[in-house]
């Protein structure tokens, strides 16, 4: 009777907390049953069902199911801190469904890119590919938005620059096929980008004209103030915001 009172809570908890609350409520689940499993030996009964590999056609389900399962505490702390990050960041000027969109078009592509690149032997798992999806989305739309590291405030844009840099080097590495996922996530994240915003336009005759229209200056105008709000965001929190500043950032994400 104890034990189906406290279920019925956590079920009621767990209805009440918002996507990504559950999507990493899940995430943690899972790593704690892997852990379980792992202590008799018995890991592979979720790396087999739910990890992905060129199996795909008798297990389409991995082709989500993959970024659930993590094997190391480090992998899923990092995890937990991006998506926490990036979602925040992104929902908080656009709103919640464009992240929803963003993370799993990139587990979809990036599952996609590593089978097309990778043998038959070798299986993904982890979430990586979906926030590779939300990293180049915010940096698109936010490179100058403020990260807080420690006592020290960081231009988002740096960090994008270090994330790149390691990804190529494991580009280049014999072993580190689950790159590619990385990649796919990039890619979701600017074909999402490209369909929200198109592509630059640009006016031969005024490349090398100092002279901005109004509208080009109104556009910047308003990206300065968005990276000011979502820098505020990051450091004291939406709920610090002004009224006239949540009404800015809710103008924006309904234009968009």
């Amino acid at each position: 009777m104890v034990l189906m009172d406290i279920f019925k809570t956590l079920n009621l908890d767990f209805k009440n907390l918002g996507f990504f609350q559950k999507i990493i409520s899940l995430n943690i689940l899972v790593f704690l049953i892997y852990i379980i499993l792992r202590l008799f030996d018995f890991e592979y009964i979720l790396i087999n069902n739910f990890s992905l590999n060129s199996d795909l056609l008798t297990r389409p389900w991995s082709l989500i199911t993959y970024s659930f399962l993590h094997e190391g505490l480090f992998d899923l702390i990092f995890m937990v801190i991006l998506l926490t990050f990036t979602t925040n960041s992104i929902s908080n000027l656009l709103g919640e469904k464009i992240c929803i969109n963003l993370f799993l078009s990139g587990i979809f592509l990036g599952g996609i890119i590593f089978l097309f690149f990778t043998d038959s032997d070798t299986v993904l798992i982890g979430a990586s590919a979906g926030i590779s999806s939300l990293l180049i989305f915010l940096f698109l739309i936010s490179p100058d938005l403020g990260f807080k590291f420690f006592n020290y405030q960081i231009k988002f844009k740096y960090i994008m620059i270090i994330i790149f840099f390691i990804d190529f080097l494991r580009l280049i590495s014999p072993s580190e096929y689950g790159v590619y996922s990385h990649f796919g996530g990039y890619l979701g994240g600017v074909f999402y980008y490209l369909s929200l915003y198109g592509f630059p336009k640009f006016n031969k005759k005024n490349l090398n004209s100092n002279n901005r229209t109004n509208k080009n200056y109104k556009l910047k105008k308003q990206q300065s103030k968005v990276d000011k709000i979502l820098d505020k965001i990051s450091k004291s929190g939406y709920d610090n915001l002004s009224d006239n500043e949540k009404e800015f950032l809710f103008k924006q994400g309904k234009n968009k």
